[in-house]
Parts: structure tokens; C-alpha cells; sequence
């Protein structure tokens, strides 16, 4: 939401606003116990924390913002559990942009529900937890054609399941391991489904993390510190992936395709691996080819292709 804000050709300015807010969130409580506490969450509220300071947070950092790029951002509808989209045309500015940033970052069971836009909102995971679709469809609505139409993908989930100690965790830790291993294979099989949906679509850069970002045990819990590297290995990973698309090198999606085989079915070869050390050994010629044309358990996807 934070590019939207800003012109093209303004990436940088645009890219330190991001950094701030982050840091800013980092730095803020954006959530608190009911009175009465998790029992009170549970048994009588829609979530176990109170989010009202998220939304506080919100509306101080975007009331006097303005889209001037073209916007889609994506929340179920509690009510009916229909993903509906807000885009650059219904989303402004002011109070119904906060509502809808609000409803997109209200994680079901852990906050309540956002009641804003005439119903109760959670965020678009729960549907797609990377919505490709919605940006190549708003790119033929305006008449482009597949190949005319180029995208660029930043997996906000890590690549790297790392290993964790399982029997220490509680109910809400369970809860976010779940979610994180969840989020792992649904935000690839939504790459995959919108790489082979639409023939002709150049997807040039998909940037990934190469290594375990910081995580906390609750959602929007980071340090400044971990804040830092997680950025710090972003731009590490982007700088790469640009790199090797310009010196003609396999890109991060023929890793990640490869990669995400590997790790969906079991196969053993991969265990002990990050994507970054599963890229390097592939490049040694560790891994040799992959074909998911070829892979009985993976061609599905292809299924898809016009």
C-alpha cells in the first residue's frame, strides 16, 4: 500500500517510507489483553487480543495519504467469507484506506474482526495468501495482452521452514507454527497456479528469502533489530535476483518450483537445507534439472495453462 503512495520513479522515497512504518510498528504495542484476559478473548470477544491500538496506529500513519498508483488490496468478509477487493478506485485516502489496511491486518482468532466498510473484515489469507490473479486481471481489464503484462513477486513467507521445538509450544505458539507452515505451501501453490494460468505472463523477478527471517512466536511482535534484518536480507535477495536475471542464470522461480517440490513431497535430499544452500548446491549441480512437466506429483499446476 505504502508504493502506492508514491509516484513512479519515486521507488526510493517509497522504500524508506516502508522501512519507517515498519520501525515505527516495532516500536509501538499494537495490540493489548482484554480486561479479563485470554479467557475473555477465547469464550466472549472475536479474537484473543484487543487490536484497538492497531487501529490507532493506523490512522496516524495513513490519514494523509494519498493512492496515486493503481491498488488491490484483498479481505474476506466474515459475514458471507467472500474475498472482496478494495482497489485505488474505492480506496482513497483518509478514514476508508485505514479501514481497509485495518480489516487487511486483522489475523482471524488472534484479533478480532475489523467492523469497518458496512460488514466484519478478517485479512485475505484466509482465501489467497499471495493474490496474484487480482493484478494480472486489472492489467487485461485495461487491455493488455499476456505478454505485454510483466510481474514482479515478493513472497512476504518465508522459503525456509526452519525446525523448531515443538513440545515447548502452547495453544498460540501451536496456533502461529500451523499458520507459518501454512502460509509456506499456499503462498507457493498460489505462484504456481497463477505462473501456469496465464500462457504468455513474463514473471521476471520473484524474490524470496534465502534464509530464515526474524519471527516472533505473535504476529506483529519484531524488534527495530529484527526489523533491520529482515530488510537487510531483502535487499540482498532483490539485488540477487536482478543479477541473475540480467546475467542469464536460472531465477528464483525455477529454484522455487524445484525447491518446493523437493520439500512437498518429503523428499529426503532436501532436509538440513535452506533455499539460499538449496540454490547454491543446485547451481553446483547437486540437484541437476527439473522438469515439473515431468513430475507426476507436481504437473497439476500445468493443468492450468491456456
Amino acid at each position: 500500500m505504502i508504493l502506492s503512495s508514491f509516484q513512479k520513479g519515486d521507488e526510493a522515497n517509497a522504500a524508506e517510507r516502508m522501512e519507517t512504518f515498519w520501525k515505527d510498528a516495532a516500536n509501538t504495542k499494537l495490540y493489548k489483553s482484554w480486561l479479563g484476559g485470554i479467557t475473555r478473548g477465547l469464550f466472549f470477544e472475536g479474537g484473543l487480543y484487543n487490536s484497538a491500538p492497531l487501529e490507532d496506529f493506523l490512522k496516524k500513519e495513513f490519514s494523509n495519504v494519498d493512492i496515486l498508483r493503481k491498488l488491490d488490496i484483498g479481505i474476506v468478509d466474515v459475514t458471507d467469507g467472500s474475498y472482496k477487493e478494495f482497489s485505488h478506485q474505492n480506496v482513497t485516502q483518509g478514514e476508508n484506506l485505514v479501514d481497509a489496511m485495518y480489516a487487511s491486518m486483522s489475523f482471524a482468532g488472534f484479533f478480532p474482526p475489523a467492523d469497518v466498510l458496512g460488514s466484519s473484515y478478517f485479512d485475505g489469507s484466509a482465501v489467497w495468501d499471495i493474490d496474484i490473479f487480482s493484478a494480472i486481471n486489472r492489467c487485461t481489464d485495461l487491455g493488455f495482452k499476456n505478454e505485454d503484462i510483466i510481474v514482479d513477486v515478493v513472497l512476504t513467507s518465508s522459503a525456509n521452514l526452519k525446525n523448531v521445538s515443538a513440545e515447548d509450544y502452547k495453544s498460540i505458539s501451536m496456533l502461529f507454527r500451523y499458520l507459518e507452515i501454512s502460509s509456506f505451501y499456499n503462498s507457493m501453490d498460489g505462484l504456481l497456479r497463477a505462473k501456469f494460468a496465464y500462457d504468455g505472463v513474463n514473471f521476471r523477478y520473484v524474490i524470496s528469502p534465502s534464509a530464515s527471517i526474524p519471527s516472533s512466536l505473535y504476529p506483529l511482535n519484531l524488534s527495530e533489530k529484527q526489523i533491520n534484518e529482515a530488510f537487510d536480507l531483502g535487499v540482498k535477495d532483490a539485488l540477487a535476483e536482478i543479477d541473475k536475471h540480467e546475467s542469464g542464470k536460472m531465477t528464483n522461480l525455477d529454484h522455487l518450483i524445484h525447491y518446493h517440490a523437493l520439500k512437498k513431497s518429503g523428499d529426503q535430499s532436501i532436509n538440513g537445507h535452506t533455499f539460499g544452500s538449496f540454490t547454491e548446491a543446485k547451481e553446483n549441480g547437486e540437484f541437476g534439472d527439473y522438469n515439473i512437466h515431468e513430475d507426476p506429483f507436481m504437473k497439476k499446476y500445468t493443468f492450468l495453462t491456456k
